[in-house]
């Protein structure tokens, strides 16, 4: 190749390169617009609490919702709830990473008054069944103790990728109350209203890592009914071998500070 079609050669891909990089700008942009927009809804209640998010204290002031109770959801009065089939699976390698994340921002090496929420995405598919499948889970930040949010979406479009590549889909989110307990909030419902936007089966987990005793996981599963407003849990099963007595061993053997650094990262960390 001359020297003259080499630089041609060269001037081409330097376009080529920079068109696709204006692109690839341009999608996120527009992505990260849309977001916007939508966190633009929030109502004032959780737009308050977002600026005290730098208060050195906990402001635990969540309205809760009542829940549906399951086995009257399920017209099943005389069945216990681990009889009722099951309408949701996650895996274990799900729970870990959540409870981690959950503890890595509220431990015993971390003062009680500066624990707070963790969020991320649920990532899984759905068979034939209709049973939603959670197989993996994304960490995607921490906040106040009573809102955790995505502050920079743009880790949202790279999670997004991430989850696609697996052959997955975002199917919910989830979020920790550390040692308050499992429901669902007023607050929460402006949060499960933009999943079920995009998908009408998202889910919402809630953990609460201080439940975790040997005999429960630790969190719930739910989706909304905005018509009545009010939360229902769903009946959800283990992928995966786990003994839930064994739990809380696992989850110290996988301490989630190891030398300075979380066992899963936000992606504002890698």
């Amino acid at each position: 190749m001359e020297d003259k079609d080499l630089a041609n050669y060269s001037i081409k891909d330097v376009i080529k390169r920079k068109i696709k990089e204006k692109i690839k700008q341009e999608l996120i942009d527009e992505i990260c617009e849309e977001l916007q927009l939508e966190e633009d809804e929030l109502t004032e209640e959780i737009s308050s609490m977002l600026i005290q998010k730098s208060s050195a204290k906990p402001i635990i002031k969540l309205t809760k919702i009542p829940t549906a109770n399951i086995v009257e959801n399920k017209k099943v009065k005389t069945q216990k709830k681990e009889e009722i089939q099951k309408e949701i699976y996650i895996s274990v390698k799900a729970i870990l990473k959540i409870a981690s994340h959950a503890l890595k921002y509220a431990n015993s090496k971390i003062p009680r008054e500066r624990w707070v929420e963790v969020i991320g995405l649920l990532a899984g598919k759905i068979d034939g069944n209709n049973i939603i499948h959670i197989e993996d889970s994304y960490p995607m930040g921490h906040g106040t103790a009573v809102y955790a949010e995505i502050k920079d979406y743009r880790n949202y479009v790279r999670a997004f990728k991430d989850i696609k590549r697996q052959k997955l889909f975002i199917c919910g989110w989830y979020h920790s109350h550390p040692s308050y307990g499992c429901f669902m909030s007023n607050e929460d419902m402006g949060t499960q209203a933009r999943y079920q936007k995009l998908w009408d089966k998202a889910v919402a987990l809630v953990i609460d890592p201080y439940q975790i005793d040997g005999k429960s996981t630790g969190f719930e599963i739910y989706k909304a009914d905005f018509k009545f407003k009010t939360w229902y849990p769903l009946v959800y099963g283990i992928k995966g071998s786990l003994d839930v007595r064994m739990l809380p061993e696992i989850l110290k053997f996988i301490n989630p500070i190891i030398e300075g650094k979380a066992v899963y990262l936000e992606y504002d960390e890698d």
